[in-house]
């Protein structure tokens, strides 16, 4: 019995291994230092504990926006490192990234227009499925790290951008 449970618990290992692998869980990250132009954002806000429903809600509804052409750019989430914040909440601003700084886009019902000054971010490119990417915290710190290596200083949030399933691209961007 002991054996083909052995048996049976290798076989998983290994598969969840080359799935592991198939998603891409083995690329590397790769952290750049970008010109930009400021950020616009249409979304919602989102202030609470972060397994709340409003934030999937709210994610589907902006890919639905971004996806369909209704609002046309690339689904977003600016995570706020807010110190405020008891150790459960978190402050998102969910929504969609405009490929054209529109300020007359007629924004959907519950939805704001967020404009970030920007000239310069620190930049991580992910390549892999969303489910094997290395967690924020871990991203975050490099991030932070790529910044004092080349003398930056971020400011207090991230600009995550879904691009595809494999492929996210996460700014922190500098002071000027």
């Amino acid at each position: 019995m002991r054996k083909y449970f052995l048996i049976a618990l290798a076989v998983l290992v290994i598969g969840g291994g080359a799935g592991y692998v198939y998603l891409g869980g083995l690329n590397s990250v790769e952290y750049t230092v970008e010109d930009v132009t400021d950020y616009h954002v249409v979304g919602r806000m989102f202030l609470g504990e972060g397994d709340a429903k409003e934030i999937e809600d709210y994610f589907f509804e902006a890919k639905e926006f971004a996806i369909g052409g209704t609002i046309d750019g690339e689904l977003t989430i600016l995570h706020y490192n807010d110190t405020t914040l008891t150790n459960k909440d978190i402050k998102l601003f969910i929504g969609v990234l405009l490929n054209n700084s529109a300020d007359t886009l007629d924004l959907p019902a519950g939805y704001s227009l967020v404009k970030v000054p920007a000239q310069r971010t620190i930049r991580a490119t992910i390549i892999a499925n969303n489910a094997v990417i290395p967690g924020p915290t871990t991203i975050e710190a490099r991030l932070k790290e790529k910044a004092e290596e080349t003398g930056l200083s971020p400011q207090g949030f991230t600009i995550e951008k879904y691009l595809s399933a494999e492929k996210m691209v996460i700014d922190m961007p500098v002071r000027n």
